[in-house]
């Protein structure tokens, strides 16, 4: 290739005395001197390519990196001046890393200087084209690259501004995992940066190079060849008027289309694909090419030929990459003064969230505000469609063409009938709509000829008449390919003789021009006005809504775990229970006892039995203890026949107290006494067993006694029949009440004895073998029915169950029910060594919610114990469809799971509750130390030998379990404990355990401990608490709730105020019936599509769905009335947040407005500098429960400031010293990470 190099003087120079890691610049420009024999990384040459002589700019990358420094970028200024005198085009080719390091900020000025060259050279009308070879990098990209008219890559071309270690170091701080996973495919190749409309083309190979350029010179330099031959105007071929018009025939795939005219009728086209910025567009192209010898700037709209293409170009509906790429285009032809043509064809712009997030409309406008002011002549044909704006936007000629069988209006034929038409049903809409669209497009007037009439296109451009089959298509069309030829060669011929001005002006007068209108003279004005008559305002149907609808609704959106989120678990079907034979000759069980005689007579009869009588936990503690207590009542009821049947030789089913009565309430929105009512229908044979916190009944605090007392008698009278009464440090004295008001009852009063130590260890010296004996002795003379033995931590090894059978039977004969927890794994050999070793009763769980820190299961259980002398004669068969039901009811439960994979002998060691354990897990990941788990069982270990080794069961276990996580999220060991407690706000909890409030174990507490806990706390003696007047509190709940309260409800609400409350308010808002949900809507919602039916108690069926479905209830009750309900759409998410939810609901549409909620991780607040003791901080992250103090109060060293609530766990933060409070930087409900700044203390002077 013959070329001469210019300016080949020019090279670098180190001129600010750069030196690094002991080489000077000098030196690395030697080196590249040697490397490449030049003193400069860019050469300026002329080359010839094809028959067009250019200025070749190119930069090597063997110095230095083809970087830009001064002498380069000189050289690059003096190249486009060069080229500008001589009337030659530039080819830049660009291979570098960027701006040059050495030579500081002169060399990133040179970015700017070679812009301005570029400029002044854009200036003469010459076109300037860039080659971006591997690899293209930093400053050179980010200016004179990128400002070529045409950018060309070669394939595999890395291509960029910063570079992706920049990229890796910078924002991803060195992860390589973390880039690599979201690094975008392909990333900065030239292949991706033609996909995001920055490359007009990508060649395969360089060799293909000069050919291309020669092509795209052909075009652009054609104006400097001299005066251009004449336009060779022929007369068209003018068809008959068409005598049926069909818009369909517009879209037939064989139609010629853009592509097919520019192929035909245009010569050396060359397309330019993207927008210039961002993206590309399928359906417009643009290019140059030549018509008639002419230069032309070309838009026009693809759609393909086969069905693959016409998907491939979106149908022929243009997006806003496409509108800019047509911009570019006319900005290209004003530059360089060649005429536009632009071809139409599409049925409107794209209609997607994609083009309307990437602004559709400002696209379509600022293309005809351009080409509004375009200099130079613009024609349009309309090919095939003309739909709405989409079409508009490439289509304000100067002068207008349109192929007689296409049509052109302001939507398309499609869009007019579904807005205009009505119809009866879809069979109707089938038949009629298709007639619809082809009336309205006549009635539109959408039709060439129309148009033609209403001077809104300049000329038909006819095709050759549809007679004996003679249609033209894609493949050959040389009838229309002369009628186009002919129309752009008069208009541009008519058009060339415009000056810039004058084409600014035709354009404006010919668009001014347009429309029909009239033009009212003042009385005709006035008398239409006068004489109109106001139109009734359009009545609308409200849309129907309801309180269990909304709640549905909400639970979509916002639940913790929504379908929606993504966030559901993976159900498995539930199956339906086979109806199992029904017992003929029911045997005598204690429920039948206990009905008949009594619960004294129970005893006897446990006594007589020969075999081990078992306690079914499956829905309670196993429950309790797996799952959080969330197994819903619905799901109990669906088993409960079943269970009525296989357990009916069952001593008892425990299904009530604990946890669940509180988790009712609070989590799952159910009134426990329903749930008691419920099972107790279903299963009327067996007896019913609940855990009694003795004075704390259900609850967590001390209660009136004669709160207890209506308690019990209530729990009787809807079907509790054995009620374990517990104390956490077994304090007889504070289950009394509980005892008498369940004899009171006439029901088995079970008196627990909290299991803890070991016994068999010589060096066990509080929780022996003498201390359970005489806990034995004195519940049996307090005439308990039964005694229970409750393990919580299930630390009763295997050879400890018969010497503790055979203690417990020298002082008592009363019957005994053996509780435990297998969290370590060895519980079920301790159930059978406790069986054989003569214990009367022992709980049990079916398999499925069974073992971990649930009981051993009861499958298991009765295989092993059959034909063994006590075999409870249960057959295990008939429980086995029992623990196929509740395996896929758990899998409902999945997010409440604690994620203990398998037992732990270390149970032996840290002694936490098979209940606690998994409460305590879910406590370590909120605060954020679940790696640390090993930690939390070392450290529940350690409080507790500091608190003297206390029983652990509610609420002692949580006090240890708040104390552990409490020391380790603010690292403290016990010895911090012992010798700095003035520096230490303790948890809530632990002050009421050493203040008595939760009573006392039998040794006490350390005294050195309780003076340093309670600190200017002095220690208060327990009060009996006043009776509570019912009638007093009757009158002012139902003033207060508007609704008369059952003896129930007020006992819910003495033992949980405010979640009593808070589930008031919910069945207020959302109703009743959120109770007979299937579980999966409950907790993770609906997915469009989904389809549930319920039955729900007349009694608890909401009056205002009623109403809007137009049900009459029934009078019964407990009658049935049957629902079904399915979500028919989820609306997308508006600017306020919001989403419209639809819903059919026995076949009526609900709609709803549903108010998305931000996921409750957001924290508040600054950190707080521990170096100013003015300033207090959270101990611990959590939820601000209470604040007690307002800026300017007066407080005492230990006063009141906030109250933390974290998972549970109640921290209580104290004034450090006298003074006043200069600031409260938190308030209720607020979450706070630890180390966070609540309030600022000053002191006295």
């Amino acid at each position: 290739m013959e070329e001469t190099e210019l300016f080949p003087h020019i090279g670098s120079e180190d001129f600010l005395g750069f030196e690094f890691n002991g080489k000077t610049y000098n030196q690395q420009i030697q080196e590249s001197l040697r490397r490449t024999g030049k003193i400069c990384a860019v050469k300026c040459t002329v080359r010839t390519i094809g028959s067009h002589r250019v200025v070749w700019l190119a930069h090597d990358f063997g110095f230095l990196g083809g970087s830009l420094g001064c002498a380069e970028g000189e050289k690059l200024t003096l190249g486009f001046e060069y080229a500008a005198r001589s009337q030659l085009p530039v080819v830049v080719e660009s291979r570098t890393g960027g701006a040059r390091m050495q030579e500081g900020l002169s060399s990133l000025m040179q970015m700017a200087k070679v812009s301005v060259a570029v400029d002044s050279f854009r200036s003469h009308g010459l076109p300037y084209i860039c080659i971006f070879k591997e690899p293209t990098y930093g400053g050179v990209s980010a200016s004179y690259a990128m400002q070529a008219d045409v950018r060309i890559g070669i394939k595999n071309a890395r291509i960029g501004f910063a570079g992706p270690s920049v990229i890796l170091n910078t924002m991803y701080d060195k992860k390589q995992a973390a880039f690599d996973e979201n690094c975008p495919r392909g990333f900065q190749s030239a292949t991706f940066l033609k996909e995001h409309g920055q490359l007009d083309m990508v060649l395969e190979k360089e060799d293909e190079v000069p050919a291309m350029l020669d092509r795209i010179f052909n075009v652009f330099m054609k104006k400097f060849d001299g005066e251009a031959a004449p336009l060779q105007i022929t007369t068209p071929l003018v068809g008959a008027q068409l005598s049926h018009h069909d818009y369909v025939k517009a879209r037939e795939l064989d139609r010629y289309q853009s592509q097919d005219i520019i192929e035909q009728v245009l010569t050396n086209y060359v397309d330019l694909e993207g927008d210039g910025r961002m993206g590309t567009d399928p359906c417009i192209h643009g290019g140059i090419a030549l018509f008639q010898g002419r230069p032309v700037v070309v838009v026009g709209m693809w759609k393909g030929h086969t069905p693959g293409e016409f998907s491939e170009s979106n149908y022929g509906m243009p997006s806003p990459h496409g509108y800019r790429l047509a911009l570019r285009m006319f900005n290209m032809a004003e530059h360089f003064g060649f005429p536009v043509v632009t071809l139409v064809d599409t049925v409107g712009a794209l209609p997607s969230f994609a083009a309307e997030q990437d602004g559709q409309s400002e696209a379509i406008a600022t293309n005809l505000a351009r080409m509004s002011s375009l200099k130079v002549p613009v024609v349009t044909i309309v090919v095939g469609e003309g739909g709405s704006g989409g079409a508009l936007g490439i289509a304000m000629g100067n002068r207008v063409g349109m192929l007689s069988r296409g049509y052109y209006g302001v939507i398309s034929p499609e869009g007019a009938a579904s807005i205009l038409g009505r119809y009866r049903d879809e069979a109707h809409k089938a038949q009629q709509f298709p007639v619809d669209c082809q009336t309205l497009a006549t009635r539109q007037r959408v039709y060439a000829d129309h148009l033609k009439e209403l001077g809104l296109i300049n000329e038909i451009i006819w095709e050759k008449p549809d007679v004996d089959g003679g249609n033209e298509d894609y493949q050959r069309f040389d009838v229309l390919k002369q009628n186009v030829a002919s129309f752009l060669a008069r208009s541009l011929h008519e058009l060339s003789a415009f000056s810039p001005t004058e084409l600014v002006a035709d354009r404006y007068q010919r668009f001014r021009s347009m429309g029909r209108f009239r033009v009212y003279t003042e009385s005709e004005h006035a008398a239409l006005v006068s004489n109109a008559q106001p139109m009734p305002p359009r009545q609308r149907p409200k849309p129907l809504s309801a309180r269990f609808v909304t709640h549905i609704a909400d639970h979509v959106i916002n639940a913790s775990h929504a379908i929606f989120k993504g966030h559901q678990p993976n159900i498995a079907p539930v199956p339906v229970l086979p109806v199992t034979e029904a017992l003929v000759t029911p045997s005598e069980n204690a429920k039948s006892v206990l009905d008949r005689d009594g619960p004294d007579a129970v005893v006897d009869w446990i006594r007589e039995q020969s075999r081990v009588l078992i306690t079914d936990t499956t829905i309670r503690d196993a429950h309790q203890s797996l799952i959080a207590t969330r197994m819903r009542t619905a799901d109990m009821i669906g088993a409960a026949e079943e269970m009525s049947r296989a357990l009916h030789d069952a001593f008892s089913i425990e299904m009530w107290g604990g946890a669940t009565f509180d988790v009712c309430f609070r989590f799952l929105k159910e009134n426990p006494w329903e749930r008691l009512r419920e099972l107790r229908k279903k299963i009327p044979n067996v007896c019913f067993q609940m855990l009694l916190r003795g004075s704390n009944a259900v609850g967590y605090s001390n209660y009136a006694d004669n709160v207890v007392q209506e308690f019990v008698r209530l729990a009787a009278e809807n079907g509790i029949d054995v009620f374990r009464i517990f104390d956490c440090f077994n304090q007889l004295d504070k289950m009394a009440i509980s005892l008498e008001a369940v004899k009171r009852a006439n029901k088995i009063a079970e008196v627990a004895i909290c299991f803890t130590g070991n016994f068999l260890d010589s060096e066990e010296r509080i929780y022996t073998l003498d201390y359970y004996k005489d806990l034995a002795q004195r519940i049996t003379d307090m005439g308990a029915h039964i005694i229970g033995i409750k393990d919580m931590a299930g630390l009763m090894r295997p050879q400890m169950a018969r010497p503790f059978i055979e203690a417990m039977r020298s002082v008592t004969s009363l019957p005994l029910h053996f509780h435990t927890h297998n969290t370590s794994s060895a519980s079920l050999a301790t159930a059978l060594e406790m069986a054989d070793a003569g214990c009367e009763i022992i709980d049990l769980a079916c398999s499925s919610f069974a073992d971990l820190t649930a009981q051993p299961s009861l499958n298991a259980f009765l295989a092993a114990m059959k034909d063994r002398p006590r075999d409870p004669l249960i057959d295990y068969h008939r429980v086995e469809p029992l623990a196929s039901y509740f395996n896929a009811v758990r899998t409902m439960y999945r997010p409440f799971e604690s994620g203990m994979l398998a037992g732990t002998a270390r149970v032996y060691d840290h002694q936490i509750p098979g209940g606690q354990y998994s409460n305590l897990l879910a406590q370590s990941k909120s605060l954020g130390i679940w790696e640390r788990w090993d930690e939390v069982l070392d450290m529940y270990a350690k409080v507790n030998r500091l608190f003297g080794d206390v029983v652990k069961v509610t609420p002692s276990s949580k006090v240890v379990g708040d104390m552990a996580l409490f020391m380790l999220s603010k690292g403290l060991t016990t010895a911090d404990i012992i010798e700095h407690p003035e520096e230490i706000s303790f948890p809530d909890s632990v002050k009421k355990l050493f203040n008595g409030e939760l009573g006392f174990p039998h040794h006490g507490l350390p005294d050195y401990l309780r003076e340093k806990v309670l600190s200017n706390d002095a220690l208060q003696a327990r009060v009996q608490l006043p009776a509570v007047d019912f009638d007093a509190l009757k009158t002012e709940l139902e003033a207060k709730y508007e609704m008369s309260m059952s003896m129930e409800d007020l006992v819910s609400a003495c033992l949980y105020p405010k979640v009593y409350n808070d589930y008031i308010a919910h069945c207020n808002k959302f109703g009743r019936m959120t109770t007979y949900l299937p579980t999966p809507v409950f907790f993770y919602g609906m997915a469009v599509g989904d389809q549930h039916a319920i039955r729900v108690p007349a009694q608890y069926f909401d009056g205002d769905l009623a109403q809007a479905l137009e049900v009459a209830l029934p009078e019964n009750g407990d009658a049935e009335v049957a629902i079904d309900f399915a979500l028919t759409r989820l609306g997308p998410e508006n600017d306020a947040s919001e989403r419209i939810l639809e819903f059919l609901v026995n076949g009526a549409k609900f709609t709803h407005k549903i108010a998305c909620k931000p996921a409750d991780t957001t924290t508040v607040g600054v950190k707080a500098d521990l170096t100013d003791k003015n300033q207090v901080s959270s101990p611990v992250p959590g939820v601000i429960a209470r604040v007690y103090v307002s800026q300017g109060d007066t407080v005492q060293k230990g006063t009141k400031l906030v109250e933390l609530s974290a998972m549970k766990m109640d921290v209580l933060v104290t004034a450090p010293h006298d003074g006043v409070v200069a600031a409260v930087d938190v308030k209720v409900a607020d979450r706070v990470l630890s180390g966070i700044r609540l309030a600022t203390v000053t002191p006295s002077e």
